[in-house]
């Protein structure tokens, strides 16, 4: 079975956000939006191997994540499309891997979820996954897109093989919040926090609840 290298990409700016931090370390929930996506990735029982691709436009985010014990590929900076281009051509002079691919703004991308996607991947007969979702979702929850395409909105997961040529690709639409709520705005950061604050008041009634059992 062939490896899988989960990429995250970290090189953007971020300018819409309009925040003190580099995108990928605004906080949410208590932590940097980047340590969400990470956590699930570790949490994946697909994925061998993470890396993170920094750029110039993030220089703290690269120390941080050193820190944190991943390795970085540094790319120029210069779009989405370029810097991809530039993460295959490392990889393929490397060996043949499978590359999953999300962005470091989509903190609710959850290890079942990732796992589902590979799977889906996996019994599929092409070389590269590109993941969107139903420009519905986000009418249901009052998101904005960034972009929409025949009524789907790319989510900023993907899989590629390490090849840079153009691939035989496949459209997997996941009707699913998680995959929609990508930080790119203040508005969309009010919205995670929200739902973040939503799930940690459950976890804490979810604890005391537990206790007053474990006392009776």
């Amino acid at each position: 079975m062939d490896r899988i290298i989960a990429i995250v990409m970290a090189g953007g700016k971020g300018t819409r956000l309009n925040q003190e931090h580099e995108k990928p370390l605004t906080p949410a929930g208590g932590k940097p939006l980047i340590e969400h996506v990470l956590e699930n990735l570790e949490g994946s029982d697909n994925i061998q191997n993470i890396m993170v691709a920094t750029s110039p436009n993030t220089p703290l985010t690269e120390d941080h994540v050193k820190s944190l014990g991943y390795s970085i590929i540094r790319t120029s900076g210069k779009g989405y499309i370029e810097d991809l281009r530039e993460i295959l051509s490392y990889f393929e002079e490397k060996g043949d891997y499978i590359l999953f691919v999300i962005n470091a703004d989509l903190p609710l991308v959850d290890p079942p979820l990732i796992d589902e996607i590979i799977e889906y991947y996996r019994v599929s007969s092409v070389e590269a996954l590109t993941v969107f979702v139903p420009l519905g979702v986000y009418e249901e929850h009052g998101l904005i897109p960034s972009a929409s395409w025949r009524g789907m909105v790319p989510s900023g997961v993907n899989i590629l093989r390490s090849k840079n040529k153009i691939q035989k690709q496949e459209v997997l639409k996941v009707p699913r919040l998680e995959l929609a709520l990508n930080i790119n705005t203040l508005r969309d950061l009010i919205f995670l926090e929200r739902l973040l604050g939503d799930d940690i008041g459950r976890e804490k009634s979810n604890k005391r609840r537990r206790e007053i059992l474990e006392r009776h």
